[in-house]
Order: structure tokens, then sequence, then C-alpha cells
């Protein structure tokens, strides 16, 4: 069983191999392939996502699975509590902007989302196989460590890996509406590109969502001011208390990962 050391006094999550000199004596186990404990002591400690390359692939999977579990969105969230509430993602700001998404591959147009989106916002960057299309397999220590590596992240944003061992659709309206029954006060908000926003109405129970959105903000895609407005009035009709905030243009507007992985022959 392998040993770790996790630091919880930053809310991104700091890891290290654990020291014959370690005190484990309260420690907590996770799928039976971890034993860890928390530190106050941040020394020799590391970026979750910087360890996850040196481990074995007997631990890598698993080790993933311990992260996402830290966020209220993945179904294990509650295990993971009643186990060690200290390692557990803590942040009470009064609103959560969610933005998931395939990011196969991860791209600069993604990467102007998140530079759009206001500092003063907390985001959590949810990578999910796509629940209207054919379910595909995907490799969660691969999907993580090429966001991790090509994504940069402000200071009140993070990669939440919560869905990546779920070999399952999951629509959006299934986790939001979980989250706000688990958070009945807290402001659920999502982020995306103009091309989804255009799209939204194809999603799963989408009426259902929006109304339990406060706010979707949209980064433009090629899009101009009559669409926008065109596209915002049709949400209203279903939506009419939704806040629609639109950040603005980039200069990365014309990518698309579909055309890249057909240029790249990827699935």
């Amino acid at each position: 069983m392998l040993r770790l050391v996790f630091f919880n006094q930053d809310i991104r999550l700091k890891v290290r191999l654990a020291l014959p000199s370690d005190d484990f004596s309260k420690s907590f186990t996770w799928r039976d392939k971890f034993e860890f404990i928390i530190s106050d002591v941040g020394d020799f400690m590391m970026a979750w996502t910087s360890l996850l390359p040196d481990l074995d692939p007997f631990y890598a999977g698993p080790f993933v699975d311990l992260i996402g579990a830290r966020y209220p969105v993945s179904e294990n969230y509650d295990a993971l509590s009643a186990l060690c509430a200290d390692l557990v993602f803590k942040n009470q700001t009064e609103e959560w902007v969610f933005y998931g998404g395939t990011f196969n591959p991860w791209h600069m147009g993604h990467q102007a989302c998140l530079n759009l989106l206001p500092e003063d916002k907390v985001c959590l960057l949810l990578p999910d196989r796509n629940p209207l299309k054919e379910l595909r397999e995907i490799h969660p220590v691969t999907t993580v460590l090429e966001i991790s590596t090509k994504a940069k992240f402000k200071n009140r944003q993070y990669l939440v890996p919560s869905f990546l061992m779920e070999h399952k659709k999951n629509p959006t309206i299934d986790w939001v509406q979980r989250m706000k029954n688990r958070f009945p006060h807290q402001k659920m908000s999502l982020l995306m590109g103009f091309d989804c926003f255009k799209g939204i109405e194809s999603w799963i129970r989408f009426k259902e969502l929006l109304n339990l959105l406060d706010t979707i903000y949209v980064v433009s895609r090629l899009d101009s001011l009559e669409d926008r407005h065109h596209e915002s009035d049709k949400i209203k009709l279903f939506s009419p208390n939704l806040k629609i905030i639109f950040l603005g243009n980039h200069e990365y507007e014309h990518l698309s990962s579909t055309e890249m992985r057909n240029k790249k022959g990827r699935p």
C-alpha cells in the first residue's frame, strides 16, 4: 500500500510520498491502495498533478479517483468527507462556476474561457464525456496530465477530475441537481463558449437545468452582437431570471477540438 502525506493548508492540495519518519498511527486508507495522513507542515510538498507522473499505473488511477472525491460534484464526496473531512475541498464563496467539456484536446480557445472569466469567480474545470455523443473510452490519468501541463489556472480555478473515473454518460442536469440538493443556497453557474450556448436547447432536460442556474458566462466563438441577442432572448423564454453575461472576444475563436482531432487521426 502506497503511503502519502497531504498538506491541507493549500486549497489546491499539495502532497508528497511518505518518509520513514512520518507518523501513520492515525492514518486513512482509500480503495485499499493508499494510506495517507494530513500534515500541517508543507515542507517538500508538491501540487498533486506534479506527483501523478511518478506514480505506478497501479496507483495513478485510484489517486485521480481520490482527488476527484474531494469535490462536491463527486458521488464519492460524502464518503471521503466522512472518512477525512480535512481532505475535502472547502470554499465558502456564494457562487461556483462550472466549466465542463471533453477538452479533447485542450487548446487555447479553452484557455481563453478561463482567462476571460473574472478573477473573483471560483471556477471548477470538469473534464467529462459528452452525454450527447457515443460513449467513448477516456484514460483518466492521460487526460489529467494533458490538461494540467497545458492549462494555466488563476488562483480560484481548479482542475476537478471527479467524472473521469466514471465510465458512463453524465448529463449536466444530473450533477447540478445533485449539487442543488446538497447545497440549496449555493449559486451554481456555467462557463461556456458561444457554440455550446447556442446549442443548449439540445441538452438533456435543458429547461430544468436553466432554472437551477444563477448565471451563464459566455465566451465568444465567431458570433455577432445580433447572434448574442437572438440566443439570449430564446433562453430567457425558458428561464426569465437567469443571468447571461457575455465575456467578450479572443484571438482563438476559430479553434476546434474536433478539427484538431481529425487532423491527428484521434477519435
